[in-house]
């Protein structure tokens, strides 16, 4: 009768496989430590965490198993290294693959990018049955002038239908040619560079957050201390520029998910940008002014406020994404004065120069059932924006205003 192998271990043997369990242990128990802000870019760091947090100690029970079974001679060595080897290889060529594809997607999406505006802007493309007697207002801003609903429907469609059916102007034209990530500054080059000989009848501005943004100078945006040009800012190009190779893309995520430390809180009311951003609009108003175009400033909306539950504070992009860095992060508060500031600048813009100004941010309620983030809206709050545009923009300009030409 065959007696069951046993194994003797050494002294060494025990030592090591002490510390091999208890490093194992720690670099796991590292991974339930993650940066919530690493989390926030998307759904790619959560399955990272996930596969690490169910494979780890999976391999590290199957390495023990394995070495145990070597020891036993039930497995032969020569078989192990040769696995091993072709698992190497294996990952090596799948790694090119990807890295490859990985490279390529931003080959592609450089025509996205433009050298002076870090976005190519929208061009404006009259409509064909457009004519000298039609009023064409152009909406300048960032994001949320720029982007849609889940249907693909803005809010300047919705302006213009409305404009047209509820309100009887039949000649007007609403286009939108917001470009996501602009300023002011952004939207002045724009404007005079691409739009201005478009002569628009009227040009409606809303714009705060991206500017405010700026004012982050230690953001994974900025490479320098604050420029009243704007300078300092690399934006959406940063991506490019700096996004490396796919392994340096896992390292970066995995060190965001492996016990991350707190970062300092920045509260402050104090934003340099203003000046910027005075500046620029008063430079568009003057240009605009010049041809006789008529101009309409916005407000911006955002979900800031004194109080935010988790739910609200949990989708807060701008806090998680970009006015951070590895060691540094803006407060709610900051968040919340600097919306508070901008906005009221822009209003004190308007009052100085006489124009008309529609205070959106008071007409959006600060709450998920109108914003999907910081400031950019549900389906349920375009309908909204759009029926008050409307309003605001047939009452302050009325309908002589709306019908020259005609």
């Amino acid at each position: 009768m065959d007696q069951q192998k046993k194994i003797q271990f050494t002294t060494i043997e025990y030592i090591l496989g002490v510390l091999f369990f208890a490093t194992g242990t720690y670099i796991y128990i590292g991974f339930y430590f993650p940066d919530e802000y690493t989390l926030a870019f998307g759904i790619f760091p959560a399955i990272i965490l996930w596969l690490v947090r169910i494979l780890f100690p999976i391999a590290i029970t199957l390495t023990l198993i394995l070495y145990v079974r070597l020891r036993l001679k039930k497995t032969d060595h020569r078989a192990v290294i040769v696995f091993f080897m072709a698992m190497f290889f294996a990952t090596i060529i799948v790694y090119q693959i990807a890295d490859k594809i990985y490279q390529d997607w931003f080959e592609k999406n450089r025509n996205k990018f433009h050298p002076y505006l870090q976005l190519v802007p929208q061009e404006y493309h009259p409509r064909s049955d457009s004519s000298s007697r039609s009023i064409k207002i152009f909406c300048l801003g960032g994001s949320t002038t720029e982007l849609s609903d889940s249907k693909g429907k803005d809010w300047e469609s919705r302006v213009e239908r409305i404009l047209k059916n509820e309100y009887s102007f039949s000649n007007v034209e609403v286009y939108n040619l917001g470009r996501e990530w602009y300023t002011t500054l952004h939207t002045l080059i724009n404007y005079e560079t691409n739009l201005r000989q478009h002569k628009p009848s009227i040009i409606l501005i809303m714009q705060s957050v991206n500017d405010l943004l700026h004012n982050a100078d230690f953001s994974v945006f900025s490479h320098d201390t604050f420029r009243e040009d704007y300078g300092h800012f690399y934006g959406p190009i940063n991506r490019i520029i700096h996004h490396g190779s796919l392994l340096d893309k896992m390292n970066s995520i995995v060190s965001g998910l492996w016990y991350a430390y707190p970062k300092e809180v920045i509260t402050t009311d104090t934003f340099p940008g203003i000046v910027s951003y005075e500046r620029n609009l008063n430079t568009i108003i003057e240009l605009a002014k010049h041809d006789s175009t008529k101009i309409i400033l916005m407000t911006e909306p955002s979900l800031y406020k004194s109080v935010m539950s988790a739910d609200e504070i949990s989708v807060l992009g701008m806090l998680k994404v970009e006015a951070i860095n590895e060691h540094t992060v803006w407060s709610i508060q900051t968040a919340k004065n600097g919306m508070l500031k901008y906005n009221e600048t822009m209003k004190m813009i308007a009052q100085k120069n006489n124009l008309p100004l529609i205070d959106l941010d008071s007409v959006v309620p600060k709450s998920l059932i109108y914003f999907r983030d910081d400031v950019h809206y549900t389906d349920t709050t375009f309908s909204i924006i759009a029926t008050y545009l409307a309003q605001e923009m047939s009452r302050s300009l009325g309908k002589k205003t709306l019908t020259k030409n005609k």
